[in-house]
């Protein structure tokens, strides 16, 4: 892991930049009649005639390349390979750790997915080294970024912290906001969060299924952002939201009194 009082990085490729019209929509409502341009994707299908494309969920209306989507409003985090998301060790077994990671099924982290893959060291006047594959290297109740590595109907979602920025958190405090509400965490090119970090002074990790951890210099400073992330998912529907909310914490520094 890294240091945990640098500033921790997110990639921002993990929270595509949609362009999101800021119209809610409600389902059967027709979101378009070119079907000969558009695609139904995310929340959305043909109707019966198949001459428009109707929205399935009350949210924002989405026009991503060729695909009309709906993002909505509120919603439980999916598990998707590749996704990364914080989980708390709830439970473990010599075998495997179970993690909370804010889903139907809890996530399933095996010993073998803590330990990076690499050559194996030998040492002087004996055999090789083998690394600890038992289920000593967390404990109930830590806080984890990991990685899903699989997830279907079938199975409960494998996890691993092999990987940049997985691993243990270190104090901080975790937050839970709905998933959709995440992309305006982030922010068009991340303009949100390095807007917060900044007038914040608080490290800021955001992940996938709807948790988010922060740390921060002090309790005001950390108490300010999670009033902010806490409106950012409120207002979520609204245009012209970063402007906004860096008038508001200016705003509120001021009225603290906080440097």
């Amino acid at each position: 892991m890294e240091n945990e009082e640098e500033t921790i990085d997110n990639e921002f490729e993990d929270f595509e930049d949609e362009e999101v019209i800021r119209e809610v929509v409600v389902p059967g409502e027709a979101l378009t009649e070119d079907v000969s341009n558009f695609l139904p994707g995310r929340g959305t299908i043909l109707n019966k005639e198949r001459n428009k494309i109707v929205s399935l969920n009350i949210g924002l209306k989405q026009i991503k390349k060729n695909y009309v989507n709906v993002i909505p409003l509120r919603g439980f985090y999916t598990p998707r390979p590749g996704d990364k998301v914080i989980a708390l060790v709830v439970d473990k077994n010599p075998v495997k750790y179970k993690c909370d990671i804010n889903a139907k099924d809890f996530g399933q982290l095996k010993p073998k997915n803590t330990v990076k893959k690499g050559k194996v060291r030998g040492f002087r006047g004996g055999g090789p080294v083998h690394e600890d594959l038992s289920t000593e290297r967390f404990d109930i109740g830590d806080i984890l970024v990991v990685k899903v590595l699989s997830a279907d109907r079938l199975n409960k979602p494998e996890l691993t912290t092999v990987g940049k920025y997985l691993g243990k958190k270190i104090g901080g405090i975790v937050i839970s906001i709905d998933t959709p509400k995440i992309p305006r965490v982030i922010g068009r090119n991340g303009s949100m969060i390095k807007m917060l970090k900044n007038l914040t002074k608080c490290n800021i990790f955001v992940t996938q299924n709807g948790r988010i951890w922060l740390k921060g210099e002090d309790i005001a400073h950390e108490r300010l952002l999670i009033e902010s992330i806490n409106k950012i998912a409120t207002e979520a529907h609204t245009v012209g939201l970063t402007d906004r909310m860096q008038e508001f914490i200016i705003d509120e520094k001021k009225k603290r009194g906080i440097v």
